[in-house]
């Protein structure tokens, strides 16, 4: 089994299909192990060959459902690892659609995974699970995440299911992060003609900046452990015999690490356009296509742009959520959500399912939030059949006046002290500007990760970070003020080092002082015409800064105040620009920097209703375990390192810069997964340790992979990669 851990290092690994309303299945795991094999109900067909898995067949794990582990071989010779779920109805004639997922996780047939697979059976669908060449039980070297012979190979395994003597010829894919990204980019670069219809969760339309790579052309820090985690699962050997020796083992044990390929790739260009929808592909989506997105995560942008540029019918809804889409609520039930969209799609049901209105959104207001999971989220759902103009051209500006009355010229002159701001106001003030001297240890402490076994950021109290950044604050609000959709920053902005980042939050300040975080957004300087081409900050020089913030909706309460933080360090959440320097915020006159809201107008929302299991994760009683057992933050006044280390189990992620020396920074990883083979006594285990560090010049990756078996080391490697650092 994979260590659980494990799971709260990979972002991505959120379950398949959510939670759902299927009970538990006492002694699921090893429901296979139990029985005799099942026969095998698949055939041979679409140039893919059959053959029986190593996980025993059943059916015995659930009333009314079959169980099969195949091996797809593909005409290359390359066997892909499969687990089918089938309703016993087709033994009898029955023909149904199927739901597929694929991702590197290797998943395997019991636990959450199965109870969703098993689910989706007794909706009546065939449901299959793949793990992507390279991945799992699957043969070949993962070469790259979304890589060209993976899209090949879900190609082949789309038309095999389609020919299958259990299935209708129907085929819908799923999934949550990495199998959304897949989806959308199988259902519109290849657009295999079986797959009719997606239900995408947590996922992109742009893999550069809205992706754990590049958002608004800055290096990630913590998340960037994602990457480097990877090469523990990659290097893996394969469910569920583990055979350290056979030549996919030895193949995937060679593969360089993921990150390698990240940092080869600093800029945008022809790596990330590959699954991106933006800038100009929206036109190729015309597949019938499901978007859910979580304001507490950075995977929700893709839902209303999709929604808004791409001809295909789409359903989509924002909620308060992480990663998982789950925590910490509303619950939906996604496993029914997502069988309604595909029993319209696959089975051809009138199910009423495209008469619903099209866009469902929460609009959540404060509560009190710490670390742990708080309970329920105050708010509403709103139903619409379009996203309000305002999403996207958020028409309320708010200009930010310091407060001090001083001249520019004079306001030139003064110290960059921290802890200056000012106020939010609706004319342009005079001509002014506010300076601030660069910390490159401070700004997204409150911005933790936490709780779930899901990666996803709870906000904490922030009025420490505030303090280092430039506040601006809107007078006690007299009425609500909602906003739903992407706030932007329009800033006149110098600095006097060659690269700097822009980080800009909006806040909401309670009456008590308390400042928790709404949303907010990045801009490297450097990138601030394109991605593409990069043009060094100017020493001293005015720019022009112009960015959206990660969309989001949220009601402010009377007599809160509307807080901007404008600062040029979000540790450790980015990776910290490498110059120490001061940076000037130019406001007011030609020069008038500005943020602009999408306040929603009153408006009377459409009769609608989404399936909610609970008003919070903690309601249901079975939510995943708390995988994070520590996170500390810790400053060396000697030295002057800062440092950010997140415990999960044995697993450790650490962030470390020097405040006076910010070139030199860190992240650090430690992971580890433990396997069992069915059947046997043998303990496989697998270590990565290493990091990727920094200096003015270069990125410097230094990771060390251990496999062993029963404690004894079989092999290990070491991977070294210096690149050259662009403008990051």
């Amino acid at each position: 089994m994979i260590h659980p851990a494990r799971r709260a290092l990979l972002r991505h690994a959120a379950l398949l299909g959510g939670l759902s309303l299927t009970s538990s299945l006492p002694g699921m795991a090893m429901a296979a192990a139990r029985h005799s094999p099942a026969d095998i109900w698949s055939t041979d067909a679409a140039e893919v060959k059959v053959s029986r898995g190593l996980w025993p067949g059943s059916d015995h794990m659930a009333p009314g459902v079959h169980f099969e582990n195949l091996r797809l071989r593909m005409p290359d010779g390359i066997h892909l690892n499969a687990l089918l779920f089938l309703p016993t109805s087709v033994r009898s004639g029955a023909r149904v659609g199927t739901q597929m997922a694929a991702d590197p996780y290797r998943n395997e047939p019991n636990g959450d995974l199965a109870r969703e697979m098993i689910g989706q059976a007794q909706d009546g669908f065939a449901s299959l699970y793949l793990d992507v060449r390279g991945s799992g039980g699957s043969e070949g070297t993962p070469s790259d995440e979304y890589a060209l012979d993976e899209y090949d190979d879900l190609v082949r395994v789309v038309e095999w299911i389609a020919r299958q003597p259990w299935s209708n010829g129907a085929v819908g894919m799923y999934g949550t992060s990495y199998s959304a990204f897949n989806s959308i980019w199988m259902a519109a670069q290849y657009k295999p003609k079986p797959l009719k219809a997606i239900f995408v969760r947590g996922g992109t339309d742009d893999r550069y900046t809205d992706d754990i790579h590049s958002p608004g052309g800055i290096q990630m820090m913590v998340d960037a452990s994602w990457a480097l985690g990877m090469i523990t699962d990659n290097a893996s050997p394969g469910a569920p015999d583990y055979d350290l020796h056979s030549k996919a083992a030895l193949d995937r044990w060679n593969t360089p690490p993921w990150l390698d390929i990240f940092l080869r790739n600093q800029r945008d260009g022809p790596h990330y356009r590959r699954g991106s929808l933006a800038p100009d592909q929206y036109g190729l989506l015309t597949t019938p296509t499901y978007l859910a997105g979580g304001y507490l995560d950075m995977y929700q942008n893709f839902v209303p742009r999709i929604m808004k540029h791409a001809p295909a019918i789409t359903h989509g809804v924002l909620g308060p959520w992480h990663h998982g889409m789950t925590w910490p609520g509303p619950v939906l039930d996604w496993r029914r959500m997502q069988s309604r969209w595909f029993d319209h799609f696959l089975h051809g049901r009138d199910n009423g399912v495209l008469t619903e209105p099209k866009v469902a959104y929460y609009m959540p207001q404060w509560r009190r939030q710490n670390f742990r999971d708080a309970g329920a989220i105050p708010g509403e759902w709103r139903f619409a059949d379009t996203w309000p103009d305002t999403v996207f051209e958020p028409g309320k500006k708010l200009f930010l006046r310091p407060a001090h009355d001083l001249g520019e010229a004079t306001a030139l002159k003064a110290d960059p002290a921290p802890g200056q701001g000012g106020e939010l106001a609706e004319l342009a003030p005079g001509a002014s500007a506010l300076k601030l001297r660069y910390h490159p240890a401070t700004g997204g402490f409150s911005n933790s990760i936490g709780p779930s076994s899901y990666e996803g950021y709870y906000g904490l109290d922030s009025r420490e970070d505030d303090a280092w950044g430039l506040s601006f604050d809107s007078p006690p609000l007299k009425e609500p003020v909602e906003i739903l959709g992407f706030v932007r920053a329009h800033l006149f902005a110098a600095a006097s080092a060659p690269q700097a980042n822009w980080i800009v939050r909006v806040n909401d300040l309670a009456p008590d002082g308390t400042s928790y975080i709404v949303t907010y957004g990045f801009l490297n300087g450097s990138h601030r015409h394109s991605h593409v081409n990069l043009e060094a900050l100017p020493p001293d020089q005015v720019v022009e800064l112009d960015f959206q913030l990660f969309c989001t909706g949220y009601r402010f309460s009377p007599g809160h105040r509307i807080r901007i933080v404008v600062t040029n360090a979000y540790f450790p959440v980015v990776w910290p620009s490498p110059y120490p320097m001061v940076t000037t915020l130019f406001t007011g006159g030609d020069h008038a920097s500005f943020i602009a809201l999408p306040v929603l107008e009153a408006q009377a929302s459409l009769p609608g209703q989404l399936p909610v299991l609970a008003d919070h994760i903690g309601a249901l009683g079975d939510a995943p375990p708390d995988a994070m057992s520590a996170y500390r933050l810790t400053r060396d006044m000697v030295t002057g390192v800062a440092s950010a280390t997140y415990q999960m189990g044995e697993d450790r992620i650490g962030c470390e810069v020097s405040e006076s020396d910010p070139a030199h920074a860190a992240l650090t990883i430690s992971t580890r997964e433990q396997f069992h083979p069915l059947g046997g006594r043998r303990l496989i285990e697998t270590h990565t340790e290493g990091s990727l560090r920094s200096t003015a010049d270069s990125f410097r990756m230094d990771l060390t992979c251990t496999l062993s078996e029963n404690g004894r080391r079989v092999r290990a490697r070491r991977w070294v990669t210096e690149v050259k650092r662009e403008l990051v």
